[in-house]
């Protein structure tokens, strides 16, 4: 495999670590990088030109915990059900583990399953729930850990590939838990999704590379891999899950053919992408502007990675949003990295006549749950797939 050389496409300028949320004392000595995506015609490569080192986004003080999100609890469970099949003939591992939101479903199908979480707080809590789990990143110590516990049928992983920056070196140890006869399933962001709802927030630092089918089977070649199945989600505002085996054992399905015919001309798609970027800037600064010459009181929902980008990229700042909310214990009381909005308590989001709805993939479930809101006349805002009020 040659090596991957991005060409710069979108420049978002400066962008602090997405999930750094931090305290005054920390202000000065915040850490920012140039968030700048980039395109390699002979890989097909989407992803990040300038990496953030993982020691500064994966550590013991981690922010984001998958078992706050009730959503998130049924799509793991559903999905161990769905794969099911795949675990029959020995270990489960899970990269990224996260707390063990999936180990936990495993647990509960009596499937041997191991979760491999480099944040050690995360993973302590997965420790704690009596899950088997190594703190470490996928590496070649880690595979031969994983082995000297027994065969691997299947190697999961959610949210969690797009991370990796030596991606290649991933892949090969990956191939070597799975060998010939086991599946690799992972599901990331996908890039056609990304394009169709300038849902930009999807990239920031943890997100190094930006998936299609296309780019997948251009670094599984090497391995005597391929993608056999495709799985289109809406988890994470539109993810594809891919099913990764090898030739002999995995034959190509039919469904494969139709999202790589989706995938043409990336490059071209990529400037698109850019330009509308652009556009849905201009369009949310003269929403919230609005709001706030009206003398309305509004607040930010969801104290997200996705919301990061959003503010940190239109220049939104307490001015225009003063607070925002967050049922997560750890973040209350911190502030947003590089634009420095505080988080409070869901409590707080009581006394708003509108939300700007960081976390728009969770709508569904948020809606619900909070259905008073806009029964006592409150507004949802949105910026996809274009900034709106949401009526």
């Amino acid at each position: 495999m040659s090596d991957i050389h991005l060409k710069p496409v979108i420049d978002f300028g400066k962008m602090p670590i997405a999930n750094a949320f931090l305290t005054p004392d920390q202000f000065a000595a915040e850490f920012f990088y140039p968030m700048v995506v980039g395109f390699d015609p002979a890989t097909a490569a989407i992803g990040l030109v300038h990496r953030v080192p993982p020691e500064k986004m994966f550590h013991d003080h981690y922010a984001f915990f998958s078992s706050t999100s009730k959503g998130m609890q049924r799509h793991f469970h559903e999905t161990a059900e769905k794969l099911l099949p795949y675990a029959k003939q020995g270990l489960v591992v899970e990269v990224g583990s996260n707390d063990g939101i999936m180990l936990e479903a495993w647990k509960e199908l009596g499937v041997p399953a191991i979760g491999v979480e480099p944040s050690s707080n995360v993973a302590e809590v997965s420790l704690e729930r009596g899950h088997r789990v190594i703190t470490a990143f996928m590496n070649e110590q880690t595979v031969q850990e994983i082995l000297g516990q027994g065969n691997v049928s299947l190697v999961y992983g959610a949210n969690v590939s797009c991370h990796i920056e030596g991606f290649e070196a991933y892949l090969q140890a990956v191939s070597r838990l799975i060998g010939r006869e086991g599946v690799f399933v992972f599901e990331d962001p996908y890039f056609i999704d990304i394009v169709e709802k300038t849902s930009y927030d999807q990239i920031y630092d943890e997100h190094v590379w930006y998936f299609t089918v296309t780019f997948i089977n251009t670094m599984l070649r090497p391995f005597d891999l391929q993608v056999f199945d495709c799985e289109h989600l809406d988890t994470h505002g539109g993810s594809m899950r891919m099913y990764v085996g090898h030739p002999d054992t995995h034959p190509v399905k039919p469904g494969v053919a139709a999202w790589l015919a989706k995938e043409k001309d990336l490059e071209r798609q990529l400037t698109v992408l850019a330009a509308n970027i652009k556009q849905s800037k201009v369009k949310l600064l003269e929403i919230l502007s609005n709001v706030k010459k009206e003398g309305k009181k509004i607040c930010g929902f969801g104290a997200t990675s996705k919301g990061v980008i959003i503010c940190n990229y239109c220049g939104i700042g307490p001015d225009l949003i003063p607070f925002i909310t967050d049922n997560t214990p750890a973040k209350q009381g911190t502030y947003y990295p590089g634009v420095h909005i505080p988080i409070r308590p869901q409590e707080a989001f009581k006394a708003v006549d509108y939300a700007f709805l960081f976390a728009w993939n969770h709508f569904k479930e948020i809606s619900a749950s909070q259905s008073w809101f806009t029964k006592q006349g409150g507004r949802w805002i949105t910026h996809v797939p274009q900034p709106h009020v949401i009526t």
